[in-house]
């Protein structure tokens, strides 16, 4: 997510899918399923397993590990991207 707070996609897919986290204990405690405050866009779904191993398939298949891990394109900074 896009604070750090949710680790993977699938657990991504699950908080929008519940239209919203639940936490039940510590600082940040409440349902913010019923935040008057949240997106409108963030309703909550439903999807098959299917689906959800479709999608997870389809998200992980964007990621280009070599162009991520390129050390050409560590720090456009420090590096010439032109050689």
């Amino acid at each position: 997510m896009h604070d750090g707070s949710i680790n993977t996609l699938e657990q991504v897919l699950e908080f929008y899918a519940a239209g919203g986290r639940n936490i039940e204990s510590g600082e940040h405690v409440g349902d913010g399923r019923l935040n008057p405050n949240k997106s409108e866009f963030v309703k909550g779904f439903t999807m098959s397993e299917q689906e959800k191993s479709d999608l997870l398939a389809f998200l992980h298949a964007l990621s280009d590990e070599a162009f991520l891990t390129n050390p050409r394109y560590a720090n456009p900074f420090e590096q010439d991207l032109a050689k």
